[in-house]
């Protein structure tokens, strides 16, 4: 996507949608996320969700890597991207993500694991997390005025 009208349109509407909440037909309709997690190539990073994805309509059955995540309920069983809702079945197992409490671990980060030698860290503490999508929405809420330089829409898309 390289229209940032077209950009501007695309994350107002997921505020929106995030901000209403999913209707119970969303989530219904929504792709199924399987052994699922969340992930950021580094610590700056946005954060994406991963995983087995089933009833993608663009993509599929398979694993994959969605846009930036803006939202996530755990308890509610969704999660919303910048451009859809998906249903939250069964999350990756902490135990099966790479340790990282080896003290001489490279990747070491708090709040993050690194996933084996995949570049992405797994983001493990809730409250990062909520932190990280409560900047983004932020940003997305304002990005209009982020978008002189273009910097803002390259770095989400």
């Amino acid at each position: 996507m390289h229209d940032p009208h077209s950009f501007i349109d695309l994350a107002k509407a997921s505020v929106a949608a995030l901000e209403r909440g999913p209707t119970p037909e969303d989530v219904a309709e929504a792709p199924l996320a399987n052994l699922w997690a969340v992930l950021v190539m580094d610590e700056d990073d946005l954060p994406v969700l991963w995983g087995q994805v089933s009833g993608h309509p663009l993509l599929g059955d398979r694993q994959i890597l969605t846009s930036v995540l803006v939202g996530l309920n755990r308890d509610a069983g969704w999660a919303r991207t910048i451009s859809r809702w998906y249903r939250l079945g069964r999350p990756f197992p902490r135990e099966m993500i790479a340790p990282a409490s080896r003290v001489h671990d490279p990747k070491r980060r708090a709040g993050y694991l690194p996933l084996w030698s995949s570049g992405y860290l797994a983001v493990v503490d809730d409250a990062l997390l909520e932190a990280k999508m409560a900047r983004l929405l932020v940003l997305l809420k304002n990005l209009e005025a982020h978008m002189v330089s273009g910097a803002a829409a390259r770095r989400l898309q």
